[in-house]
């Protein structure tokens, strides 16, 4: 039987659009979603809560944080986009996206851990 979690609503949507993913891209971050799965979290989940895996609740907590951070820390969209594409020493020299993508759902937890550093002031 497959465990299942109740996530209050958030924009995925919106979450995907602040990262520049497609929904291809969101669905590998999440470990192997398929688009179709996206679009349909997309269209229900600004608005109802998704039952979804306790991993998948898990990747939209971190999904929200790090959409929170980017917006607080580079809120023009062109210094955002810059620094999702910049590699990252703390990231083993690896972009933001490319962590994201290549190692997930492990890639968003250090891209979230970075971005938390840098609004704290740390240096990275």
């Amino acid at each position: 039987m497959t465990t299942v979690m109740a996530v209050a609503p958030i924009d995925i949507r919106e979450a995907r659009h602040i990262l520049g993913f497609t929904q291809i891209q969101l669905g590998a971050a999440f470990g192997g979603i398929r688009p179709e799965t996206i679009s349909r979290w997309e269209r229900a989940s600004s608005r109802y809560q998704l039952k979804v895996r306790p991993l998948h609740a898990e990747i939209m907590r971190q999904l929200t944080q790090a959409t929170d951070l980017l917006q607080e820390l580079y809120p023009d969209k062109a210094d955002r986009t810059q620094f999702l594409n910049t590699p990252q020493r703390e990231l083993g020299n690896r972009t933001p996206i490319e962590t994201i993508l290549q190692d997930p759902p492990y890639g968003l937890r250090d891209v979230v851990h970075l971005l938390g550093r840098m609004a704290e002031g740390i240096p990275t």
